[in-house]
């Protein structure tokens, strides 16, 4: 069974190692970890997802005011979890909490050739605006994508 928490600072080494792993052109260090929660719950929120005591997945969304687009800053699924509607859930939780706060839409990006991950954000209506040449580094491009609220 999948269950939802709000990360705690233990969580941190853990999400760290998981990031070389799912993104290794550009993972997140531990201390961007920590200064991602420091803006919980005001500007960020955190979400992970566990399965029997382990982090199976996460997210994070920055929303620095009212009126203002949403930011998803990461979404990742371990590998041997994906396909079980964990991103879903975790992409309706940080809807949820963006909108309780007054975000005019959310906006994310996400890789070009990362069909599985572009098939599930149009689904949850999500549209191409742009694309971000060499985002993830040379030769990696990201799709700009958002939904309206």
């Amino acid at each position: 069974m999948i269950t939802y928490r709000q990360p705690i600072a233990l969580d941190i080494p853990v999400l760290a190692s998981y990031e070389k792993d799912i993104f290794p052109y550009s993972p997140w260090s531990t201390w961007q970890f920590k200064e991602e929660f420091a803006g919980i719950p005001t500007t960020r929120f955190m979400s992970v997802a566990e399965s029997d005591n382990t982090i199976v997945g996460y997210c994070a969304v920055l929303l620095p005011a009212a009126g203002v687009p949403a930011d998803v800053l990461t979404v990742a699924v371990l590998p041997n979890f994906r396909r079980r509607g964990i991103a879903r859930e975790l992409m309706r939780q940080m809807e949820q909490w963006a909108k309780e706060r007054g975000a005019s839409s959310m906006m994310l990006e996400v890789e070009t050739f990362n069909e599985a991950a572009i098939s599930l954000y149009q689904s949850l209506g999500y549209q191409q605006i742009s694309v971000r040449a060499n985002y993830y580094g040379a030769g990696q491009d990201a799709y700009v994508m958002s939904k309206e609220f």
